[in-house]
């Protein structure tokens, strides 16, 4: 009986401390503070009118009251104008398919806090979200609570209503964050007597002398071989990458890293993209060259794409160093289903007659990491606009490895 007696009041004691320190209160900001609605974007279907935009992490904080980008939460801004005649239903899947709901953030965040400020809390967000239908000419605005993802943010909007379905597609760039690529002047990357233009006969014999394995900073000792060629100019290569679920990356070298990197055409890669397990750790990792030709008037861009098998923080990669998937084709394989699945992938050909690396002959590159190859790379275009599974293009010029 002591025992319990004790027991039940060490826990009395505990809940008394607990409920003392929650006396937190709750302070949130207006929308109407920052501005999220200026720099919104604004897109127009008919009589529907959709303004989208991403407040930055300090914004958020403010506007929310809690740190929301901490938990890995990014809320977007919508404002839906209906000058239908119909009831628009607005289904939030298509903008994140896990995305979180307003009172589901409010729980997460729910910590220090009063019960009064909780209260508070639930209906600050309850009041924010965007609504899930908007009547005949009239407009609603909200947020939808999503998956944080660094850099250009890019989703969908689908709107229903009895006669008629309407799709919008997004992307949006989040303040604060600059992406690696937005730093390169391209249209000054080479000079016109530097660049090559090619129709399609052309292209393949051109490609057939292009550098298919990067180096290292001296241009001396070998890297990883090329596995995929895009084709697309630069915005419509970064909205098939954005809507495939990769991120862009804010990453600089610094000097240790530069000894490291791989170099083509003489620089570190122009765009590095990670699609992630999860927050801390990459899955895949794409690095991307301009090259200096044009196929058909758009731009040619040299793909070495990695796959992460090892270490499961960046601090242990620094550290111990990145362990890569040695079947380097895995990564390109991965690539091109990826684009395909997410209906970014145009028109594909594969290109024979490559440095063929058996696994028993497995090579070391200039970092001592170990790969095989079968030699063939991917040529791949892309499509700012979804295309159907179905009405993928194959060019004719070499089979497949998988049918040889």
């Amino acid at each position: 009986m002591k025992e319990k007696a004790l027991h039940v009041l060490i826990t009395y004691s505990l809940l008394v401390v607990l409920s003392a320190c929650s006396t937190q209160p709750y302070h949130h900001e207006s929308t109407h503070s920052f501005p999220i609605r200026e720099r919104a974007v604004l897109q127009t279907e008919g009589d529907i009118r959709i303004s989208a935009s991403v407040p930055d992490a300090v914004e958020a904080e403010a506007i929310f009251g809690i740190p929301v980008y901490k938990r890995g939460i990014q809320p977007v801004w919508l404002e839906i104008v209906n000058n239908s005649p119909d009831r628009l239903r607005f289904a939030p899947t298509a903008l994140d398919p896990q995305y979180f709901s307003p009172l589901e953030v409010a729980y997460i965040h729910r910590k220090g806090f009063s019960k009064k400020a909780r209260a508070q809390m639930d209906q600050r967000f309850h009041d924010s979200a965007m609504p899930r239908q908007i009547p005949a000419g009239e407009t609603r605005s909200g947020y939808v609570f999503t998956h944080a993802s660094p850099g250009t943010k890019s989703f969908t909007i689908d709107l229903f209503s009895a006669e008629d379905d309407y799709s919008f597609a997004f992307f949006l760039a989040v303040p604060g964050f600059v992406p690696d690529h937005s730093k390169i002047e391209f249209e000054t990357l080479y000079t016109a007597q530097e660049i090559h233009d090619y129709e399609l006969a052309g292209f393949r014999n051109a490609l057939a002398d292009s550098p298919f394995t990067t180096t290292d900073q001296s241009g001396q000792q070998a890297g990883l071989p090329i596995g995929v060629v895009i084709v697309g100019n630069g915005l419509d290569v970064l909205k098939a990458l954005l809507r495939a679920g990769w991120d862009e990356s804010a990453s600089s070298y610094d000097a240790a890293q530069l000894t490291k990197a791989h170099y083509l055409y003489g620089r570190t890669p122009d765009a590095v993209f990670r699609i992630p397990r999860n927050r801390k750790t990459d899955r895949n990792k794409l690095f991307l060259w301009m090259a200096p030709m044009r196929v058909d008037g758009k731009s040619v861009w040299l793909a070495q794409i990695t796959n992460y098998i090892g270490q499961k923080t960046q601090l242990e990669q620094v550290i111990f160093g990145a362990r890569i998937d040695p079947n380097i084709d895995d990564g390109r394989d991965f690539l091109i289903q990826n684009l395909w699945y997410s209906q970014g992938l145009y028109q594909l050909a594969w290109l024979a007659g490559g440095n063929i690396i058996s696994i028993e002959n497995s090579r070391l590159d200039f970092n001592g990491i170990k790969y095989f190859t079968d030699g063939y790379v991917n040529i791949a275009w892309l499509s700012a606009m979804p295309v159907s599974l179905v009405e993928t293009k194959r060019v004719d010029w070499d089979n497949p490895p998988y049918i040889q």
